[in-house]
């Protein structure tokens, strides 16, 4: 366990999951009995928080929450873990689902209703948050909502961590002037498939970014410098894969933890590596983390440095 030396800000969305696991997707309609279900908290945000919190460093959470009654015993899990919520903002509105289709060996398939979600603004970041925070992480928010936090951390001497996720399409015409104040862009390779197809994303390091971070599910994952240096991580898992919902979470909460405590690329990619790869062992939205099982995973992770980077990013 480490001392809460380091604190995040975790920006983004806060669900409730609403998980089935499945023998397999059913057909047109088709009615299946599932296997299992279960509700949790979920959402990007909040699972990268959950994993910080429990790495051991101090994380707020800013979301935009629904009043409704059983979103309060969500919350509750979550500051039990350490997570801190002062931040939240609370909505007389529905709030965010997700519907989580897990199929054997992890594989999911996701529907999502924002909700609540919808009201989280550039204001529900506020500076005095900012003044003590060394990590801002923007997860699943739109890249204009991504945009304007970034402005207001720019000069603050915070490392600023965005993922895109769904809104990736819609990245484009802000890139450029996005990553100015952006450090660390995290993409999956169907993300980054879909930007190369727009512009050219080494164009980013032009413009200020200082790490892109490419994740290859069971290849592992890798970052990219602006020299075109690239470093390759990849593991396998110690626990049999059973849920890979949330493990991309996991991946950018330890990678942004040990990259700042450490400010190597190389390290960090291990990190996050390994958090990834002893995700998809767990069931739930996030892990609850065993620090002995995140070593043995470490123990197996090999990062190499390459000039030959697996994505053409021009």
């Amino acid at each position: 366990m480490k001392d809460r030396a380091y604190t995040h800000v975790a920006v983004g969305n806060f669900n409730l999951d609403v998980v089935i696991y499945v023998e397999r997707l059913p057909e047109p309609g088709e009615t299946l009995i599932a296997l299992d279900a279960n509700m949790r908290p979920g959402g990007a945000a909040t699972n990268y928080a959950a994993t910080v919190a429990q790495y051991g460093h101090r994380v707020h959470l800013v979301a935009s929450v629904s009043s409704r009654e059983y979103v309060k015993s969500a919350l509750d899990e979550l500051r039990e873990l350490g997570v801190l919520v002062d931040y939240v903002k609370v909505v007389d509105e529905d709030p965010g689902v997700v519907v989580v289709l897990v199929q054997p060996g992890g594989e999911r398939t996701m529907l999502k209703y924002p909700g609540a979600n919808k009201e989280l603004s550039v204001n529900d970041v506020p500076v005095e948050l900012l003044e003590e925070s060394h990590v801002v992480h923007m997860a699943s928010v739109s890249p204009e909502l991504a945009m304007g936090i970034s402005k207001v951390c720019a000069k603050r001497g915070i490392l600023v961590t965005y993922d895109p996720g769904v809104y990736v399409s819609t990245l484009k015409d802000v890139a450029h002037s996005l990553v100015e104040n952006l450090d660390i862009l995290f993409l999956n390779e169907r993300e980054i498939a879909t930007l190369s197809k727009q512009f050219k994303v080494s164009a980013l390091f032009k413009y200020g970014l200082r790490v892109l971070v490419v994740k290859m599910g069971q290849r592992g994952a890798v970052a990219i410098l602006p020299s075109g240096v690239c470093y390759h991580g990849s593991t396998t898992p110690i626990k049999k894969p059973v849920d890979a919902t949330g493990a991309g979470d996991a991946f950018d909460a330890l990678f942004n933890a040990k990259y700042i405590e450490s400010q190597d690329p190389s390290i960090a990619l291990a990190y996050g590596v390994a958090a990834g790869a002893l995700k998809v062992g767990y069931r739930g939205s996030f892990m609850r983390l065993d620090h002995k099982l995140l070593k043995l995973q470490l123990e197996r992770v090999v990062v190499s440095r390459t000039l030959e980077c697996p994505h053409k990013l021009d």
